[in-house]
């Protein structure tokens, strides 16, 4: 694509309250959009449905109460290979209506490129729990319970996807696919207090191929885990609970090495996809998105996901860097550290010492105003200029324009937004990717996206 890429997330439902064509003339009109990321599969209503913190001014204003799947018809031909054959959404509004296969050959006729998005949700609490048969692709936690995701080594979880991957890129006119990446790794499940993945029977038999202890691994995880509630609960050992922490990780080293062989099960799978979508034509592009969580505020998670181990297989990298929202987001992750495993220091400590590890202080105020600041727009521009020279590749960095927050936060002007597209370009992207889903931005959000474009000379 030699034209400036402008990408925008957006789920089916929109093209269903407002209709397709509208939908279009907004996003090409406000924006100057020419690429939809479609997620035509999900559970997920951040990625898919409408706006969950507010509403803004266009669309249904009423919540869809998601229930989540395909939104878009399955070809048989490519499921004969999985159990996995009807997945589609039972939503009643999603009845009759197809997001690729009505929204594509719109899009193209006016010169829009199309990819799939699919978002691998960090949250326990996403499920599909209507869907029959999806309960075969779960996990095991660090307890030996079902789990409540599925698991990256489940040889029938990835037939699914490689049904799902053929079936997008055989039938539709797509220009690729972009994959979004949350999934945390069990000991981050377990110091966030959260159900843990990574435990299956394909784990502990992938475990013992490299020679992990498996029963000692379980219990430094466990022992762990118990720990950290002790300390959630008001315990405060004399000894400190940082220290104790890295007690437990010494005399566990299994925990760690189990650890890596969970992150190696995520770059294989991701391998995989890259290699599939290649297959079918080596033209097609396979973007990568990488959550906040793990590129901003997690020291543990920026260290176990090095960036440029994923640019042999992405051809362009989608980092979300929501930074009006990254103020209170960055509070709530200090604080839930400092509940746990930073439970020595003060909460203002806590908070202080991860933005100095993480190289926020440039862009953060006090951890008391911090949720209504938000970043400073030149975060947008380190980060984007980081993760091109780490990987070599092109970046189209996610600017928030609507993303909600479930506590205080700062508005998103279009002051806001001009500055992080500005910041964004300045930084060396290649273009930009309007986010996290156009049921939650405001118009005027939009047009500032394209304010910007037009000041710059690119639409």
């Amino acid at each position: 694509m030699s034209e400036t890429f402008v990408g925008i997330q957006i789920g089916a439902i929109s093209f269903i309250d407002e209709g397709v064509e509208q939908v279009l003339d907004i996003l090409q009109e406000k924006a100057g959009v020419n690429a939809l990321l479609i997620s035509a599969l999900s559970w997920s209503i951040g990625n898919a449905g409408r706006a969950a913190f507010g509403f803004p001014d266009h669309g249904v204003q009423h919540p869809d109460n998601l229930q989540g799947g395909a939104m878009f018809e399955p070809d048989p031909r490519y499921y004969q290979k999985t159990f996995m054959k009807r997945f589609a959404a039972p939503d009643p509004l999603y009845k009759d209506f197809d997001t690729l296969a009505d929204v594509i050959p719109a899009a193209r006729k006016r010169g829009m490129s199309v990819y799939t998005y699919y978002c691998e949700t960090s949250s326990s609490g996403i499920r599909s729990s209507w869907q029959p048969g999806f309960a075969h692709f779960l996990d095991r936690d660090h307890l030996g319970r079902l789990a409540t995701r599925p698991s990256l080594l489940n040889p029938d979880y990835k037939t699914w996807w490689h049904s799902v991957f053929s079936d997008w890129l055989n039938n539709h006119d797509l220009r690729g696919v972009l994959w979004g990446i949350e999934r945390q790794s069990p000991l981050m499940d377990i110091f966030r207090g959260d159900s843990s993945t990574g435990f299956d029977s394909y784990y502990v038999a992938e475990a013992r191929s490299r020679g992990i202890d498996v029963e000692r691994a379980l219990s430094g995880y466990r022992a762990i885990e118990d720990f950290l509630k002790s300390v959630r609960a008001g315990d405060r050992p004399e000894e400190g609970v940082f220290v104790l922490l890295l007690r437990n990780l010494l005399h566990y080293p299994e925990v760690l090495m189990w650890e890596k062989m969970w992150l190696d099960s995520h770059h294989a799978f991701y391998r995989e996809l890259h290699g599939l979508v290649k297959f079918y034509d080596p033209g097609y592009e396979f973007g990568i998105g990488i959550w906040q969580v793990i590129n901003t505020y997690n020291p543990y998670l920026r260290a176990q996901y090095d960036q440029r181990e994923y640019a042999p297989y992405a051809d362009w990298f989608k980092p979300v860097l929501y930074h009006s929202p990254a103020g209170a987001r960055f509070a709530d992750f200090a604080a839930s550290w400092q509940a746990g495993v930073l439970a020595d220091a003060t909460p203002d400590g806590a908070y202080h010492a991860l933005a100095t590890v993480l190289g926020l202080d440039d862009f953060i105020s006090s951890r008391e105003a911090g949720p209504l600041a938000g970043f400073s727009a030149d975060y947008v521009r380190q980060w984007t200029a980081r993760l091109i020279a780490d990987t070599g590749r092109p970046v189209y960095p996610g600017i928030g324009v609507g993303v909600g927050h479930s506590g205080s936060s700062k508005e998103i002007s279009p002051q806001e937004i001009r500055e992080g597209v500005h910041a964004g370009f300045d930084g060396g992207a290649g273009g930009v990717m309007i986010s996290r889903n156009y049921s939650e931005a405001e118009l005027r959000n939009l047009a500032a996206v394209g304010d910007a474009l037009r000041e710059r000379g690119m639409i």
